[in-house]
């Protein structure tokens, strides 16, 4: 029992240190984060900080690669073969605009991976590979969709990349959050590249 409490209390250090890193990365860039600023703002001890994840870089890595699993498990949330591909794309670009909307500090942090993708060379790949898993999902759906003669022709890897940009274009342009309206008139936008007959 004591041993469960302590695990269960490491864990929650481990993600208190994460979320404080996430922050702090996204805000002020990796370069001018320090190891000693991201056990302060979590209100651990330094060596708490490298016994958990080591050093920087390693942390870094960490704060890009756990939540990517959850983050795109829930981009890839919807039906590529539905009934109605004009209800089912509705429907997922308002999550994935919410989720968006909600991730700022983690997009962020996903931002300074891409851009930088030479310098952040392993991160980059595993963001790659699972952006690569988003675009190959909804190019299915278009792909099917314009087999059903639900959505226009056109090339369906260009235009799933092409919503993707959006996401992520959306979420650079605005430092803060887009008014409800605003996220409305981009879903339209949106809902316009899958050309739904």
């Amino acid at each position: 029992m004591a041993n469960d409490n302590k695990k269960r209390t490491i864990e929650m250090k481990k993600d208190t240190v994460l979320k404080a890193a996430i922050r702090l990365f996204a805000e002020k860039n990796y370069e001018a984060t320090t190891m000693a600023e991201i056990a302060r703002e979590a209100n651990v001890s330094f060596g708490s900080v490298s016994i958990y994840f080591g050093n920087k870089e390693e942390l870094f890595m960490a704060c890009v690669v756990l939540p990517l699993e959850e983050f795109t498990k829930s981009l890839l949330d919807f039906d590529p073969s539905p009934n109605s591909y004009r209800e089912e794309i509705q429907t997922f670009i308002l999550k994935h605009f919410e989720l968006f909307s909600t991730q700022k500090e983690y997009l962020r942090l996903l931002v300074q991976v891409i851009g930088q993708y030479e310098r952040f060379s392993e991160a980059f790949k595993v963001v790659n590979e699972h952006n690569e898993k988003l675009n190959n999902k909804v190019s299915q759906l278009i792909v099917n969709g314009q087999q059903a003669n639900q959505l226009a022709d056109g090339d369906a890897e260009k235009i799933a990349i092409a919503y993707v940009s959006l996401l992520f274009g959306l979420r650079l342009s605005y430092a803060d959050d887009p008014s409800l309206e605003n996220w409305n008139q981009f879903a339209e936008i949106a809902m316009r590249l899958f050309g739904p007959k």
